[in-house]
C-alpha cells in the first residue's frame, strides 16, 4: 500500500520551506547533522550523539523511498512506487531532542526522543587524550501504539469499522504480525572533529564517527531471518560522515552507515537551514527469492531522499518583533523629521525678521528685535534637542530583517 504524509503536514512543508529564504539563519554549531529518513537528527537512518545546541531549534523533514514490489500474498501488498514519511522535532537546553514521525496518512505515527548525556564540546579545549572523549546519548524510537512496524515504518493496513466496532481499525498485515518494535531503546557515541586538528593544512573539513547499539527496530526481524536482512549486525550500528564547506552558508555532507540491517550511502546539501539529501540504501540486498513477500519489500536496494528545513522558533518570533519595532521607529523618525523641517522654516523666518530690524536700526523696534532674538535662541535649543533624539533613535534601531 502506497501512502503519503497527511495533507496538513504536506501543506506545512509547502508554505514553510520556501519562506525560510526571507528569514535570518540561526548560528551554526561546530558540527551539524541532517535529519534521518524517519527519526530526527542523525545520518541516513542511524541516530548520532548530538542535539541541536540552541533551545527552540526545530526541524521539519519529508522523506521518500522507492519500492517496486507487486501483490505478494493475501493480507499484504508489497509497495510499488515512492513511499513517503514526515517528521517534526524540537531541541531543548542543548540536551534533549523530541519529535513525532508520521508513518502514513491512515494516520499511523510514533514519537521519538533523545537525551545527550555527555557533550564532546566540554572536553575539546582540554589537553591530551581527554579532548578526544566522544559525545554519548540515549534515545527511543517508535514510542506509541504501533508496535508491528518494521525498519521502513511499514506494518499496518487500515480497515473500515464493523457494526460492533464502528471506528476504523489499524491492523498489522500478514508479514508483520510477529514484529514487536514499540519503544525501541538505543545508546550511541559520536566523535566529530575538523581535520585541521590533525594537520593545520587540511582545512575546515569535518569528520565524524558514530557507533551504537539498540533493540527492537535495530534487532527484531519479525521472525523473517535472512529474508529481512542478510547483513545484520545484531543490534549494533555505525557510520561515518564527512562535511565540506563550499561557501560560508552551505555544507555538503557525505555519509556511509550500517543501520544494523544493511549498508546505506548518500549525500546531503544544506544552505541557510534548507536541506536536501539523496541516498542509495540496502546496498547489500539481492532479490534472490522473487516469490517471497519479504523479498518484495526487503530484498533489493532502493533510492531514498529527504527534504527539510531547520530553524529556530524563538528567532522567527524575534524576527517578527524586530520588524514591528523597526516600523514603529520609522514612524517616529518621520514625525521628528517633519517637526525639524517646520522648526527650520520658523528659524529662517525669524532670521529674516531680525535682519530687517537691524537694517532699520530704529530705537522703537529694539524691544521687538530683542524678543525675536530670544525666540530664535529657544527655537535653536528645541531644534538641537530634536536632532539629538533623532540621532539616538537611529543608533538604537535594530538591524533590518530584510535579506540583502
Amino acid at each position: 500500500m502506497i501512502f503519503s504524509v497527511p495533507r496538513s503536514v504536506r501543506m506545512a512543508l509547502l508554505f514553510t520551506i520556501p519562506a525560510v529564504a526571507a528569514l535570518p539563519a540561526t548560528a551554526k554549531a561546530q558540527d551539524t547533522y541532517p535529519q534521518t529518513l524517519y527519526w530526527g537528527a542523525g545520518l541516513i537512518d542511524i541516530p548520532v550523539a548530538w542535539v541541536s545546541p540552541v533551545t527552540g531549534d526545530f526541524a521539519v523533514n519529508f522523506s521518500g523511498k522507492t519500492f517496486h514490489g507487486a501483490k505478494a500474498s493475501p493480507g499484504f501488498s508489497a509497495l510499488d512506487g515512492t513511499n513517503t514519511n514526515g517528521s517534526l522535532s524540537f531541541s531543548f537546553f542543548r540536551r534533549l531532542e523530541a519529535g513525532v514521525s508520521i508513518y502514513s496518512d491512515n494516520p499511523e505515527w510514533g514519537l521519538f526522543a533523545q537525551g545527550l548525556l555527555l557533550d564532546q564540546e566540554a572536553f575539546r579545549p582540554k589537553e591530551g587524550l581527554v579532548r578526544w572523549v566522544p559525545s554519548i546519548a540515549v534515545g527511543m524510537r517508535n514510542i506509541g501504539p504501533y508496535k508491528h512496524i518494521d525498519r521502513f515504518t511499514q506494518g499496518y493496513n487500515l480497515f473500515p469499522g464493523t457494526e460492533s466496532n464502528p471506528g476504523k481499525q489499524h491492523l498489522a498485515d500478514s508479514l508483520h504480525q510477529n514484529f514487536n518494535t514499540a519503544n525501541t531503546i538505543y545508546g550511541v557515541a559520536t566523535k566529530s572533529f575538523p581535520l585541521s586538528e590533525l594537520n593545520p593544512g587540511w582545512g575546515k573539513t569535518m569528520l565524524s564517527f558514530t557507533v551504537g547499539y539498540g533493540n527492537k527496530l535495530f534487532k527484531d526481524d519479525g521472525g523473517l531471518g535472512s529474508a529481512y536482512s542478510s547483513n545484520s549486525w545484531n543490534g549494533a550500528f555505525g557510520g561515518v560522515k564527512v562535511d565540506f564547506f563550499p561557501s560560508k552558508n552551505s555544507t555538503v555532507s557525505i555519509m556511509a552507515e550500517n543501520n544494523s540491517w544493511d549498508y546505506n550511502l548518500g549525500a546531503a546539501y544544506e544552505w541557510h537551514g534548507l536541506r536536501a539529501g539523496a541516498y542509495w540504501t540496502e546496498l547489500g540486498s539481492s532479490r534472490a527469492d522473487t516469490l517471497s513477500a519479504a523479498s518484495k519489500l526487503y530484498g533489493y536496494s532502493k533510492f531514498s531522499f529527504t527534504l527539510g528545513w531547520q530553524n529556530n522558533v524563538l528567532a522567527l518570533l524575534r524576527g517578527h518583533a524586530l520588524e514591528r519595532r523597526v516600523a514603529e521607529l520609522e514612524r517616529q523618525r518621520l514625525l521628528l523629521t517633519t517637526e525639524i523641517s517646520a522648526r527650520q522654516q520658523r528659524i529662517a523666518s525669524l532670521e529674516q525678521e531680525i535682519n530687517r530690524y537691524q537694517a532699520q536700526n530704529l530705537l522703537d523696534l529694539e524691544q521687538r528685535r530683542s524678543q525675536a532674538e530670544q525666540e530664535l535662541r529657544s527655537e535653536r535649543e528645541a531644534l538641537q534637542k530634536l536632532e539629538e533624539r533623532l540621532k539616538k533613535l537611529e543608533q538604537d534601531a535594530p538591524p533590518s530583517t530584510t535579506p540583502h
